[in-house]
């Protein structure tokens, strides 16, 4: 708080990053994984704040809206409504949103730390709902434990909801659904000048614009990420260079280090070199093949070099669908059209599309399917302040 002779001032800290709520409303990226560590960083905070001393603080607000989703990882906002548990009582007014807010503050009576743990239940009930297959719905019954109205068959707890969720989590019967976060994209391509670093530099743009942290690493000899570097509009940053949403770094040999953002994803442009690709440990191969009719044999020899590679996805370049479906047939796998494009740090709705098909069919990603709804009711909630009672 500041004060000169003309106003009073409050001055409140930046947290960069997104809401829950908007990267639910705009993100592909909602998947079992993403639902675990999102919920077990909000229960760390909330329990931290209930073991507080002397007197521990009950949140009493939580909802996706105020989890900012950043680079150093997820921070509550919006304290407006937090309180101290002191000895001579714990009734406080009852504000909050209707739909995570706990019987019991509908109700005036009293409330406790088994409130935040209503809210969080809440919240993981949000996230099944935005995650959209059946890959979450196991959690259900978790859910319905944190948020029972009676108090008595609630976790009493963070800490108790905190145990249940992560040893479900983490069980050898639900391995299936422990699938690592997205990490490593490596590209390559089946003769020189196909189009490896075109695609790497687009996709590494879509997974930014789409929140999701992404740095293209040039890992052949081509040189081309310095010769646009040369053409301007760049900025450094450490080892990085940056351009809008774009991060990326030439092949700068060995001996040279470059620190990554945290959890960012590496896409790896092999160029031509498939031996190298095939040497990474990647979570998505794509490889890329043209469609003229003399670039079909160099197809054909780089597919049955990689073709036992993990994850392996196949990429027609300039957009020919006739030579997709052949190579399809031929392969026996979907083969995806790379459109012709101009530039490829200008991400097109055909560049988005096919980005966005790659990832759910490969990556179990898929678009938030209530989102023309909850766009509108949120938009509404926005303009109003509403009392619970």
């Amino acid at each position: 708080m500041e004060e000169d002779d003309e106003a009073y001032y409050i001055i409140e800290e930046y947290i960069e990053g997104e809401s829950l709520e908007a990267l639910m409303l705009q993100s592909l990226f909602i998947t079992p994984d993403f639902i675990y560590h999102t919920i077990m960083e909000v229960a760390d905070i909330l329990d931290y704040m209930h073991h507080v001393y002397p007197e521990p603080v009950i949140y009493q607000d939580l909802k996706s809206e105020h989890v900012i989703i950043g680079k150093d990882g997820v921070r509550l906002i919006d304290f407006g409504i937090a309180s101290c548990l002191k000895k001579r009582g714990n009734k406080y007014q009852n504000y909050g949103t209707p739909n995570f807010c706990a019987p019991e503050k509908r109700a005036e009576a009293k409330v406790s730390v088994q409130t935040d743990v209503y809210s969080i239940g809440k919240l993981l009930e949000e996230l099944i709902r935005a995650e959209g297959t059946h890959k979450s719905q196991y959690l259900l019954h978790i859910v319905k434990k944190a948020t029972n109205p009676e108090l008595s068959d609630r976790y009493d707890s963070i800490r108790a909801f905190w145990a249940d969720f992560a040893n479900y989590m983490q069980s050898d019967k639900n391995s299936v659904y422990q699938k690592h976060l997205l990490k490593k994209i490596v590209i390559a391509g089946s003769q020189p000048r196909i189009g490896t670093t075109h695609l790497s530099i687009s996709f590494t743009e879509y997974l930014n614009r789409k929140n999701l942290s992404a740095v293209y690493q040039e890992r052949n000899p081509s040189d081309n990420m310095r010769m646009s570097i040369r053409q301007g509009g760049f900025t450094k940053e450490g080892g990085l260079y940056r351009r809008r949403k774009f991060f990326g770094m030439p092949a700068y040999g060995e001996g040279v280090e470059v620190n990554f953002p945290e959890d960012s994803v590496e896409i790896l442009d092999y160029g031509t070199d498939l031996h190298g690709a095939l040497s990474e440990q990647a979570d998505l191969f794509l490889l890329v093949m043209g469609c003229k009719e003399w670039e079909i044999e160099y197809g054909k020899t780089a597919f049955e070099t990689v073709r036992q590679a993990k994850n392996l996805i196949l990429v027609a370049n300039y957009g020919s669908k006739k030579q997709a479906k052949q190579y399809a047939k031929e392969y026996k796998q979907t083969v995806y059209c790379f459109p012709l494009d101009e530039n490829p740090f200008h991400m097109t709705k055909e560049k988005e599309g096919l980005f966005e098909r790659l990832l759910e069919k490969h990556w179990n990603c898929r678009k938030y399917s209530w989102q023309w709804r909850d766009t509108f009711i949120c938009g509404i909630g926005k303009l109003c302040s509403k009392w619970i009672r």
